[in-house]
């Protein structure tokens, strides 16, 4: 007998949401329950290091459908699965670091009606061993709406390490996914995919695939309820980078009820490097179910497991937040499903200004960036490093003088030379600035430290990034409160970002990204990995109506 670990415990102990054994129906001729068991008594499988903690079992009928499972026990040195169907003919058995990290398969053809008692045991497991670090990065979905899994569509997305083209998830056999270069729009019926179609039904409502994740640079999983998103696609076929996503407010997608997660996978251009895995949930631009996230990933030899998202039944919460009194007029920015007064999705004061940028959204700022700018006119702002952080950075203040305040870099970070002894001269921002994080209309031939621009040195865009969180959260005259979340929305006039208000208020440890730099001060909800640690990500949908 080959020396191979054997997993687990009886399916009362599984982990939730890992056995399906349930869902299998007996065919009409089978009376009996049949077991398959896997055992070895020397349990000590190791791959490259990494140790095995579950066993997980698929049945396959001759055809090669999926009859049974998958089911995951935990590792031990006896595996009993129960409830295969006498249809099945083949099995395979998967050997995980953890959940969704598979380190060894192994296959073998099976005959239960041919078998005396309907119990058979693999003594002679043969596997074939998998790299420590697979290519593919799981990606689990675990639905709890009332949305049925074909009506539920999935797009992945993401750029090269070269920067060089988008591409899209495209399901292959047998789980071997690919990701595909986009087209224009005219092909956005091949751009996602209905989730009822990925290989593997974990347990009810749970589905899982397999995702490449070397072109996840900038990634995003999107997952439309109903229809299919048509707004996806290269403006210009001639420039892969041209992508087009889909919009909140205006044709064709903008009254289909959709979210999307970031997920990117990034590596530096350096000898040895790894991937790294960063996920996140963002409402930058709308709020609409509010999705969760979990990373499930490998430390010290131990599966550990990091949840962000929203908080239960946070969808009714946030709607009902918004339609407060104390909540001003200019934040209620609904889209509403057609003939009705229901709400799909409300926006976020970017795409408010974006879609309106007269209207009084786009100057609700205006008052509070006015008292700060007076308030700095008459006492100089510096950025010594007296908060939890500046990043390293630290900048010298002059008085606001002629309308701009101007700061000068006098410390970096290792390895930041060039922003060093850097001058920026910012000019009063408007309120579509600030919301934006951002500015996308600059005078022309500006230099770049004389805006607030997303751009230039790492020290300019860390100091606009600094101010503009501190007007949007409302705390920019009082320096001192800058890092404080307890500060943060509590200004006296209430001029300040509410919509970013009510999404921290709703999210989980009250980490959301409610605006382009709500990471300052860490404000934000990023999950971060080394990729050859993660066993899985898991996106959670919420049990929502509209």
């Amino acid at each position: 007998m080959n020396k191979f670990v054997a997993a687990g415990l009886l399916s009362a102990i599984l982990l939730s949401g890992c056995g399906n054994s349930d869902s299998v129906v007996p065919g009409p001729l089978q009376s009996r329950t049949n077991v398959l068991r896997v055992v070895d008594p020397t349990p000590d499988l190791t791959v490259n290091g990494h140790p095995v903690t579950f066993g997980r079992l698929s049945g396959f009928d001759q055809q090669g459908n999926l009859v049974f499972g998958p089911d995951e026990e935990l590792y031990g040195p006896e595996m009993v699965f129960s409830g295969l169907p006498d249809t099945t003919r083949r099995v395979e058995v998967e050997f995980q670091r953890g959940q969704g990290f598979t380190l060894a398969r192994h296959l073998e053809e099976v005959d239960f009606p041919a078998d005396d008692d309907g119990v058979i045991t693999l003594d002679q497991v043969n596997p074939q061993f998998l790299s420590a670090t697979p290519e593919m990065l799981t990606v689990r979905v675990e639905n709890l709406s009332n949305y049925d899994p074909s009506k539920i569509f999935v797009t992945v997305l993401g750029k090269d390490k070269a920067d060089s083209a988008f591409y899209y998830l495209q399901l292959g056999a047998n789980g071997n996914n690919t990701m595909q270069r986009f087209g224009d729009r005219s092909g956005s019926d091949n751009y996602s995919f209905p989730l009822s179609a990925t290989v593997k039904e974990e347990a009810p409502g749970a589905y899982s695939f397999q995702c490449p994740y070397d072109k996840l640079v900038s990634g995003r999983i999107y997952l439309s309820f109903g229809e299919k998103l048509q707004g996806l696609g290269l403006a210009d076929t001639a420039n892969p980078l041209s992508l087009v996503t889909p919009s909140p407010t205006g044709a064709p997608d903008y009254q289909k009820v959709f979210e999307f997660m970031e997920l990117s996978a990034t590596i530096q251009d350096t000898p040895g490097a790894q991937y790294i895995l960063f996920a996140n949930t963002s409402v930058v631009d709308f709020f609409s179910v509010g999705l969760g996230m979990t990373l499930d990933y490998h430390e010290g030899g131990a599966n550990k497991s990091e949840r962000v998202g929203f908080v239960e039944n946070a969808r009714a919460l946030v709607l009902q937040a918004f339609d407060s009194s104390t909540v001003p007029a200019e934040f209620k920015s609904y889209i509403n499903s057609p003939g009705s007064d229901r709400i799909i999705r409300v926006l976020s004061p970017v795409q408010t200004v974006a879609v309106n940028s007269t209207g009084p959204t786009a100057s609700f700022l205006n008052a509070a960036i006015d008292a700060g700018w007076t308030h700095y006119s008459q006492q100089v702002l510096n950025l010594p490093d007296t908060l939890s952080t500046h990043y390293g950075y630290q900048y010298t203040g002059q008085l606001v003088n002629a309308n701009n305040l101007t700061m000068t870099t006098t410390a970096t970070p290792p390895g930041d030379s060039a922003s060093l002894n850097e001058v920026s001269s910012l000019p009063k921002p408007s309120t579509r600035i600030v919301f934006f994080c951002d500015d996308d209309q600059p005078p022309a031939n500006t230099p770049v430290n004389s805006t607030w621009q997303n751009l230039g040195t790492h020290g300019h865009k860390r100091l606009c990034s600094l101010l503009s969180s501190a007007i949007n959260r409302g705390v920019f005259e009082n320096y001192n409160d800058w890092d404080k979340p307890e500060k943060f929305y509590t200004r006296p006039d209430g001029r300040y970002n509410h919509y970013s208000k009510i999404m921290h208020q709703f999210a989980l440890d009250q980490k959301v990204y409610g605006f382009g730099y709500d990471d300052v001060y860490g404000q934000d909800p990023t999950l971060s990995e080394p990729i050859a640690t993660v066993n899985q990500v898991v996106l959670e949908i919420p049990a929502f109506s509209i």
